[in-house]
């Protein structure tokens, strides 16, 4: 007869730990605030003042098409204002002596007169190794040549200002309203068989998941530890969502890579495409995560959401939108997919990154997914003619 032989419990744990080998261990963080990176502290980056809003948009665009100046202002002043608005203003641009809608059409009307930010500190990397007349310098890190003309652009512009402690509420908006949908999500990971160590690690990636779930809010925002399910849906794994990196002193910085990409909403900005990328990410007391992600960006994404929301978001402080167009474009900043005719289009962006922690689930790879809540990009509604 075989004799049972009795293990404490406690001594068989102890027996089962010794002989394992301490398994590598990686932090789930679900993104609580996305949203461009400015430093808009006062208006001392707007020397020259804001740049233009509705109704002196209307007004130097209908006087630039010929209309009498007592019905321009009879119009500003009318009750019936939105309506002229929409109805003129929406189709102030010229092709062949014809109106066409503006904001397809963002090259149709002269350049208008967008004002640039003027500040010396701004959010953001050195992308490009140099130190020119319009880049930042951070003020955090106090790293030189910051490349971030994108908050040139944005930075003397009611709607698109901001701090870091007060992100842009133009882009909070259409965010909440995007994470009705879906969560994103960050896992860091030291890649080796041993506990993430937050203040020092030389080996460490960190990768973007979009989630199933929407986030789980409470009375004083995100909720922390709360499982969120990755997505499993293969056309989200075709993206390159991973940066490779090291933590020194409790501050993740990224090598450069090549390309961070992965499709958002037509609410928000329908793909965000980062070309020579960097990421930092700062690992707060509280377990949390704040940090920057920027990069070379494709214009007509940055400009999707303007052109999108059109008359109406002109309306509510978004500025001249041809202009915000023809802006980005005259400031580009990289020859990387420079078009044929020798026009570039990119420009340098900084976007600002918090994250609270949270448990990360796998399904099975191919498994079903819950589609997102906002349509899916379609081409021909962001394409500039």
């Amino acid at each position: 007869m075989r004799k049972q032989i009795a293990i404490p419990a406690a001594a068989l744990a102890l027996t089962l730990c010794a002989g394992q080998v301490a398994q590598a261990e990686s932090k789930g963080y679900v993104i609580s605030v996305w949203s461009q990176a400015m430093n808009n502290v006062d208006d001392s980056g707007c020397p020259e003042g804001k740049s233009p809003i509705a109704h002196e948009v209307f007004a130097y665009s209908m006087k630039g098409l010929g209309m009498a100046q007592a019905d321009i202002e009879r119009m500003v002043k009318s009750q019936e204002f939105g309506q002229h608005y929409r109805e003129q203003a929406s189709m102030r641009g010229r092709k062949d002596g014809k109106p066409v809608f503006v904001y397809k059409h963002p090259l149709s009307v002269p350049e208008p007169p967008i004002k640039l930010e003027q500040g010396k500190e701004g959010f953001g990397f050195n992308l490009d190794g140099k130190v020119g007349p319009m880049d930042y310098t951070d003020p955090l890190t106090k790293e030189a040549g910051v490349d971030n003309l994108a908050a040139r652009v944005f930075g003397c512009i009611d709607r698109t200002r901001g701090t870091l402690d007060a992100p842009v509420g133009n882009t909070q908006l259409r965010w909440l309203h995007y994470i009705e949908g879906n969560s994103w999500l960050l896992e860091v990971d030291n890649n080796r068989d041993a506990p993430l160590d937050m203040q020092n690690e030389d080996n460490v990636t960190v990768t973007y998941y979009r989630g199933q779930q929407s986030p789980v809010l409470s009375a004083s925002g995100f909720q922390r530890n709360v499982t969120y399910t990755i997505d499993p849906n293969k056309n989200l794994t075709k993206a390159t969502t991973t940066f490779k990196g090291r933590i020194k002193d409790g501050v993740f910085l990224s090598e450069v890579t090549p390309q961070f990409k992965f499709i958002a909403s037509t609410r928000l900005q329908p793909i965000y495409d980062f070309k020579q990328a960097r990421l930092r990410l700062k690992f707060q007391p509280d377990g949390g995560l704040q940090g920057f992600v920027g990069g070379y960006l494709p214009i007509t994404m940055i400009y999707f959401p303007f052109g999108d929301y059109a008359a109406q978001g002109e309306g509510l402080g978004s500025g001249d939108v041809a202009g915000i167009y023809q802006a980005l474009q005259k400031y580009a900043d990289t020859d990387i997919d420079k078009a044929k005719n020798g026009k570039r289009t990119r420009i340098s962006q900084t976007w600002t990154i918090t994250a609270v922690p949270a448990f990360i689930d796998r399904p099975e790879t191919g498994g079903p997914s819950r589609p997102q809540r906002a349509e899916a990009p379609r081409p021909d509604r962001y394409a500039v003619r």
